[in-house]
């Protein structure tokens, strides 16, 4: 069975394919190829190698029951594996409920959006949000498949994102919350210290760097108690002719079709920019406004998460790089060269010069700290000075470059993403997002997470043969 990603930059080549449609037939399969490497798949919104699967795979799109319960004194749903998250925000909007969070876009399935850490804009990531995982997985004593569930502690911890190795992850029960409405209004900022700062009154804010402009649009949001906008669905219909169609049908006549990089330039100087209203407030439902369709166009990304300290200093670092990147000529700052020198990516450089042109805006999003053990956003540790720093409550700003090139012609972007990620790596203490574009190495990836130890010590625990790995986990647990 072939299977490709959405990206299209991985095939999933796996020699047995199921799809189960109950827990009774996931312990079926789980028995029947004991010992044998078992991995699951959702809607393939992925493109990094943790989908990847050779041996035995499993989709669960069948899997993706939705029900409401009391829990502790409070509402929350289980919903199944496989069910999608616009499925989910469906039916549990008919009882007037919502998800604390909800990401850019909404086709991932619940499981494998919790298992790489997505997230939305100002709130934590779903995977936080998240207060049981049920999965199948073996008995260490009989060796049969089990069902079991992780509830609390570490535990719970790291089932939260587990990138799929702790087991078949069946279903998952999560917090719920009343529906609510969301303000919504573009402005323009010269710095990104000024869109900080109205993150304040906006704390659902996500932005954009516009390359070649080099400013930035902040999408401010806040929930709020009035009631939605007469003009909400005529808001809804702007942004998604004009930022969801077009633009990207610009975008990809300029790219693969022009391929000139002054016409690319002109572009975001002007022509996108001009596309946005400014001041535009509208209030609609939050599960309509905090979402895009980002998914329409096929594309690759990589995403860079930096704790708000670091941000300005790593958007200055992006920018020059980016401008590295389109031209051999440019003269670049002292200062920059500095900091690629001290991070030992010189030589790196020299090979991106000239070579790529960056054509899409660069979207900021605020991720609070998560209660996980590896989830982008959980606690974080690094060394200062030879001390160890702390500093659980700061929040993770994620950093997204989004790429429409393909085949061959995607080679300079991927140069650019494994330039970016390991400099910004050694110089801001960057992570990558586990689902998307991940140069990194399995050492570099561990030095990432104060709880990776941990993680390992309960995969290991709960999955004694490694069974519920690839290739890439497996190296990345070892």
């Amino acid at each position: 069975m072939r299977k490709a990603n959405f990206g299209r930059n991985i095939v999933l080549n796996a020699q047995h394919f199921y799809q189960p449609e109950s827990e009774d037939a996931v312990l079926a399969i789980l028995n029947q190829h004991q010992g044998q490497q078992i991995r699951c798949v959702g809607r393939l919104h992925s493109w990094s190698p943790v989908i990847d699967a050779d041996m035995v795979l499993l989709d669960l799109h069948r899997l993706q029951g939705v029900e409401v319960m009391q829990r502790d004194g409070r509402k929350v749903v289980q919903v199944g594996a496989g069910c999608q998250i616009k499925r989910l925000l469906a039916e549990i909007e008919k009882q007037g409920l919502t998800l604390p969070s909800v990401g850019f876009i909404t086709e991932q399935t619940i499981a494998g959006a919790t298992s790489t850490g997505t997230h939305g804009s100002g709130r934590h990531s779903l995977s936080h949000y998240v207060v049981a995982v049920r999965v199948a997985c073996y008995d260490p004593a009989t060796k049969k498949a089990v069902i079991r569930e992780f509830n609390s502690g570490d535990e719970l911890r790291a089932a939260r994102c587990s990138l799929g190795t702790l087991g078949v992850i069946l279903s998952v029960i999560m917090e719920c919350r009343t529906q609510y409405n969301v303000e919504e209004h573009f402005r323009e900022y010269l710095s990104v210290e000024d869109i900080l700062k109205a993150e304040e009154s906006s704390p659902l804010t996500q932005f954009y760097f516009v390359p070649w402009r080099w400013r930035y649009f902040a999408q401010h949001r806040r929930e709020v108690d009035a009631e939605k906008s007469t003009s909400v669905k005529l808001y809804h219909w702007y942004r998604f002719i004009v930022f969801d169609v077009l633009m990207h049908l610009v975008i990809l006549v300029t790219v693969r079709v022009i391929r000139w990089h002054a016409v690319t330039k002109a572009l975001f100087a002007h022509g996108v920019p001009n596309s946005v209203i400014r001041n535009w407030r509208v209030i609609g439902e939050s599960s309509s406004q905090l979402v895009m369709e980002h998914e329409l166009f096929r594309h690759v990304e990589i995403e860079l998460f930096v704790q708000k300290e670091h941000l300005a200093n790593a958007l200055v670092h992006l920018k020059q790089t980016l401008i590295a990147a389109d031209s051999h000529n440019t003269e670049l700052p002292r200062s920059y060269l500095a900091e690629v020198s001290k991070s030992q990516c010189s030589e790196s450089l020299n090979e991106i010069r000239g070579v790529y042109c960056h054509h899409y805006p660069i979207c900021i999003r605020k991720i609070l700290p998560d209660d996980t053990l590896i989830s982008m956003a959980s606690p974080s540790a690094h060394e200062a000075d030879g001390q160890t720093c702390d500093e659980p409550n700061s929040a993770w700003y994620s950093i997204t470059l989004t790429n429409y090139h393909r085949g061959q012609a995607r080679k300079p972007f991927d140069e650019l993403a494994t330039f970016l990620a390991k400099s910004m790596f050694r110089l801001f203490k960057a992570r990558v997002h586990w689902g998307k574009l991940c140069p990194l190495s399995v050492e570099e990836l561990r030095e990432c997470y104060r709880g990776f130890e941990e993680f390992r010590s309960i995969q290991r625990k709960v999955d004694h043969g490694c069974v519920f790995t690839n290739t890439w986990t497996q190296e990345l647990l070892q």
